[in-house]
């Protein structure tokens, strides 16, 4: 089975290799090669993004291939085509792709809670006032559709009652919608909600004003992979814990990370976003059960299979244990 993802980026790791085997003689060769993936260009990929750039995965031994792929499905469809050996995205994926009978399983959780601000237009200034009124969200049963249900939900407001949700695309379509007035509210990840606050949208919650589980940012694998290849699963997970490092200890470099990727040049959004990270980014990102639990609660309402599961079904914490058990992490903060 051969999965058409982003084409050109997988010849462009095969060139990669090739020319740094012919380079970089015997030091590239004893490298691993690992083909891994992320989900999307935001905020929360820094710890990803800064070992990556600051060649943390070629310490802990590992040539790793970075490919996007903005889509849950086809990242299931890379990895058990074994076109990806290990992804960063939503967790979601993890739960639902093992009801249809995957052998997906979440090692770790980046970010076990819900980052989304919810916005409205600048006359709006409280959760009563949205009640009639209109809500911007990407596509139902996504992400930002369960994050919007839940978030009003938390407030007191029913969702398709007291507000009508309305899917429209894309965060800068969902802008629009909000800058045309076609919406009343919307809702947004961190790195664009900082940026629609300077506008002169209204922020009726924001991710420090309250605390919703969810698996919002997790790594995934092949339970066959993680049973093939546990020291590559390990040597990756230190590099992402370095990052996580990085991330909590050193802002120039997160900040001009996260402005190169998501290519923001507002130096104050990107420091409110880097000082949510941080405080958000755990240093151990052991997979979180009740994070899981929230998505199982809201399947149940429609899919009768996620009854009764239970979270630890669809985690492996081993990969991390062993890492906090060999003194790794405490090493690292102790500098």
């Amino acid at each position: 089975m051969m999965i058409m993802i982003q084409r050109p980026r997988l010849f462009t790791f095969a060139t990669a290799l090739l020319w740094s085997v012919v380079a970089g003689g015997s030091a590239s060769a004893q490298l691993t090669p690992l083909k891994t993936s992320y989900s999307a260009l935001t905020a929360n990929m820094a710890a990803y993004w800064l070992a990556k750039d600051a060649k943390i995965f070629e310490k802990h031994g590992l040539n790793v291939d970075v490919v996007l792929i903005e889509s849950g499905v086809t990242t299931v469809q890379a990895l058990t085509a074994g076109e990806t050996q290990i992804a960063m995205g939503g967790g979601t994926v993890a739960v639902t792709s093992n009801l249809a009978g995957s052998d997906i399983v979440t090692i770790a959780s980046i970010e076990p809670r819900l980052p989304y601000a919810l916005l409205a237009q600048k006359e709006i200034k409280s959760f009563d006032q949205l009640k009639g009124k209109k809500l911007a969200i990407s596509r139902f049963g996504s992400a930002s559709d369960l994050a919007a249900r839940l978030i009003l939900q938390r407030y007191g407001i029913a969702p398709d009652k007291d507000v009508t949700i309305l899917q429209t695309g894309g965060t800068s379509t969902r802008l629009s919608a909000l800058s045309k007035r076609s919406v009343d509210a919307t809702i947004l990840t961190p790195e664009f909600f900082n940026v629609a606050k300077k506008i002169g949208f209204t922020i009726l919650a924001d991710p420090t004003q309250y605390d919703i589980p969810f698996p919002q940012l997790e790594v995934i694998t092949r339970r066959a992979f993680l049973k093939a290849q546990p020291d590559v699963a390990t040597r990756y997970m230190r590099a992402i814990i370095e990052g996580i490092y990085m991330v909590k200890n050193n802002p120039e470099p997160s900040i001009r990370a996260m402005s190169k990727y998501l290519r923001i040049n507002d130096r104050e959004a990107l420091e409110e976003v880097y000082r949510l990270y941080k405080e958000i980014y755990p240093q151990i990102p052991y997979p979180s059960t009740a994070a899981i639990q929230t998505q199982l609660t809201w399947m149940a309402e429609h899919d009768p299979r996620a009854r009764n599961l239970k979270p630890e079904q669809f985690f492996d914490a081993s990969i991390l244990r062993e890492i906090e058990k060999s003194g790794f992490v405490a090493k690292l903060y102790q500098r």
